[in-house]
């Protein structure tokens, strides 16, 4: 190699170096700050997070990370991470607080996301730090109808990235959904906190769509919405050990919008105590669709003073009478708790025998205080074993 060649060949490795640091096992560490984020809660970081994303994505080493550096707030406007990248492994290490942009300060509503990760595989997102989706001023708009609530953005977007971890960090406010996990696969979710006031709209905790192998465990959720949606084309998932509260319960669904096919299956959902919720067991279905929910288990369920307790309602919008997401296949076990109204259990099937092979086994759901509780059915054939209180009028 020439003296030109020498010369040039120093230049880029130096320009690499520039944000990078070296740990053991080779992993090759890119600070925001060192990209020039000031982190003083003032400036707009988006184009330093950028700079430093395409750095450790772009890095060919056996693993790289991004770290956010902790006791710093960082404002950062909605920015998307897109893979594939060439290392083997990367993650991004949250240790302060990064804070979406404020709704009034750019026109979001081109964007459906606030941090997106895009075909990112053996993605790790982790700390102790938090996402802060800034969404008091989106809610204000959302209930004086001033935008709608499709425009308002999802806080954190995980698109095609399989072997996903998300751990340890919370999310906080977000605009809508707080993490949307879509076409996924191999997913590992624990120890996260999430939370936004039960009164805010639409704020989801976690939604599955169209993902497999998806584990939710060991994490707090409260929100004004759903904890845990999971949604159609979504298959082998767990949720494990989850706190919900406030918010609208754990839903299988909604399924079968504007008479679209759903599919639905292998659904385990364990350990999971629901305290001052709207529901907390759900399967909900639109009129109309198509397709099925099967394969679903519901167990070791605690409720305290929950609204809803157990619900299946192929009416999610209206009282027609049309065909609907066909339900199947479905064990409820262990289910103790209160109920804050006298309807602990509903199942409310369509005509077209819409409910099927329904299990239930060891339940004990009491109002508030001890008072009596009753169970409804429609169109539903349930088995039941052990001691099952309310008792459940329509049987197999």
């Amino acid at each position: 190699m020439g003296t030109v060649g020498v010369i040039w060949t120093g230049i880029v490795l130096a320009g690499l170096a520039i944000g990078c640091r070296a740990v053991a096992g080779g992993e090759l560490v890119f600070d925001v700050v060192a990209h020039g984020a000031r982190g003083d809660g003032i400036t707009d970081d988006t184009k330093a997070f950028e700079a430093a994303w395409a750095a450790a994505c772009g890095a060919r080493a056996p693993s790289a990370s991004m770290v956010v550096p902790a006791w710093r707030t960082f404002l950062v406007g909605p920015v998307s991470f897109r893979g594939p990248c060439a290392c083997g492994r990367i993650t991004v290490q949250v240790e302060g607080t990064i804070r979406a942009l404020p709704a009034g300060a750019w026109a979001w509503t081109a964007k459906d996301y606030w941090l997106m990760f895009d075909s990112v595989d053996a993605l790790r997102v982790t700390g102790h730090g938090v996402l802060d989706g800034n969404g008091q001023t989106w809610w204000v708009m959302k209930r004086s109808d001033a935008v709608r609530v499709q425009s308002a953005p999802t806080a954190l977007k995980l698109v095609k990235c399989n072997n996903l971890e998300l751990s340890q960090f919370s999310s906080k406010d977000s605009p809508q959904i707080h993490i949307a996990i879509l076409q996924c696969s191999g997913v590992n979710v624990f120890g996260l906190t999430i939370a936004a006031p039960g009164s805010s709209p639409n704020t989801d905790g976690i939604n599955v769509a169209r993902s497999e192998g998806v584990r939710i465990a060991g994490s707090r959720i409260g929100t004004g919405d759903d904890c845990v949606a999971i949604t159609s084309g979504s298959r082998f998932v767990t949720v494990d050990g989850v706190e919900c509260g406030p918010g609208h319960g754990v839903s299988i669904g909604s399924l079968g919008k504007n008479g679209g096919v759903a599919a639905v299956e292998y659904i385990d959902v364990r350990n999971v105590h629901f305290t001052n919720t709207m529901n907390g067991v759900r399967i909900k279905t639109w009129e109309g669709g198509h397709g099925y929910a099967r394969s679903i288990s519901f167990s070791n369920i605690e409720f305290t003073n929950v609204d809803n307790p157990v619900v299946i309602d192929q009416f999610y919008r209206d009282r027609s009478f049309q065909a609907a997401v066909a339900v199947s296949n479905v064990t409820y076990s262990n289910l103790k708790g209160t109920s804050t109204r006298p309807t602990a259990v509903a199942f409310d099937c369509s005509d077209d025998g819409g409910c099927r092979d329904i299990h239930v086994n060891s339940m004990m759901i009491r109002g508030t205080g001890g008072q009596r509780t009753v169970a409804r059915c429609r169109n539903a054939r349930v088995a039941t074993s052990g001691h099952v209180y309310p008792v459940i009028p329509c049987r197999s």
